[in-house]
C-alpha cells in the first residue's frame, strides 16, 4: 500500500511539475546568422546554442523553431510561442512582452553598408540627406535614426530580408544598407562579396543589448518562474566565461 502511495504521489508530481508539462516553444529568426540559423536542418547560432545551454543548466526541455521576422514579434504577442530571441529593448515592445533585462543574449553594432566604389562621408545624420538606406523591415535602428527618418531627414526604404536589402544595394536601389556588422559580414562572406561592399565607420547603434523576451499571452504554466530560471543561467554563461565559448564558434572575436 506504502509503495503505491508513493508511485501515485512521484506521478502527480511529474505531472504537475512545470517544466515537464511540455517543451517551452521559443521562436527565432533563420535570416540572422551567426546569431540563429539553420545548420543541416538543426536550430544552431549564438543565440540558440546559448538558450539551449541555459535550458539544460536548469533542467528546462525547450524547442526552437524559426519564423521570419516580421511574424516573430505577433506570434509572441498573441502567445503562440513562450518566448523570442532576440529583441532590442523599446517602450512599444516593453508593453507587449516581458524582456530578460538582467542578462542579454548578445550585444549589437549597427553600421551602413556600402558598394566600395560608392562609399561616402558619414558623420551625422544631416550627411544622409537625399540618400536612400535600406533596412530589413522592422528593424529597430534607435531614436537617431528614427528622428531622422520622422524628420525626412533620411529617407529608408524597407525589404524582406537581408538578402534582398543587399541585393538592392548592389542593384543601386539604396545608397547604403543598415545592417548588424556581425550579421550582414556572415552573410557577405557566404556570398563571396566581402571585397565589394564595406561599411562605413560611424556606428548607428554600438554595443546595444539584445534580450531573450517572453510572452505574457502563452499558455506555459509557471512561465515567469521558468523564464527567471532561464535568465539567471544566461547571466551565469557571461560570468563563467561559457558564453564566450559558445561564441567564439561563430565568431573569432570572442
Amino acid at each position: 500500500m506504502r509503495i503505491v502511495f508513493i508511485l501515485t504521489l512521484l506521478t502527480a508530481i511529474l505531472c504537475t511539475s512545470p517544466a515537464l508539462a511540455r517543451n517551452v516553444l521559443i521562436v527565432a529568426n533563420s535570416d540572422f546568422a551567426p546569431y540563429s540559423m539553420e545548420q543541416n536542418g538543426i536550430p544552431a547560432g549564438i543565440d540558440v546554442d546559448v538558450i539551449k545551454k541555459a535550458a539544460a543548466h536548469s533542467g528546462i526541455n525547450i524547442d526552437v523553431i524559426f519564423r521570419p521576422w516580421d511574424e516573430m514579434e505577433a506570434m509572441v504577442v498573441n502567445g503562440e510561442c513562450d518566448g523570442a530571441i532576440s529583441f532590442f529593448q523599446t517602450p512599444a515592445r516593453e508593453k507587449k512582452f516581458t524582456f530578460m533585462k538582467k542578462a542579454p543574449i548578445h550585444f549589437s553594432d549597427y553600421v551602413l553598408f556600402t558598394k566600395v566604389g560608392d562609399k561616402f562621408s558619414f558623420r551625422s545624420y544631416d550627411d544622409l540627406a537625399d540618400r536612400i538606406i535600406g533596412r530589413v523591415k522592422q528593424t529597430d535602428l534607435g531614436t537617431e535614426f528614427k528622428s531622422a527618418m520622422e524628420s525626412g531627414v533620411v529617407q529608408v526604404k524597407e525589404y524582406p530580408d537581408q538578402a534582398a536589402a543587399i541585393k538592392g544595394l548592389v542593384l543601386g536601389e539604396i545608397d547604403a544598407f543598415a545592417g548588424n556588422i556581425d550579421v550582414t559580414y556572415y552573410r557577405l562572406k557566404d556570398m563571396g562579396m566581402t571585397s565589394s561592399i564595406v561599411y562605413l565607420p560611424k556606428k548607428i547603434i554600438a554595443k546595444k543589448p539584445a534580450y531573450l523576451v517572453m510572452s505574457r499571452s502563452s499558455a506555459l504554466e509557471n512561465k515567469e518562474q521558468i523564464f527567471r530560471q532561464l535568465e539567471t543561467s544566461i547571466s551565469r554563461m557571461w560570468k563563467d566565461g561559457s558564453y564566450n565559448t559558445i561564441a567564439r564558434k561563430y565568431l573569432l572575436r570572442f
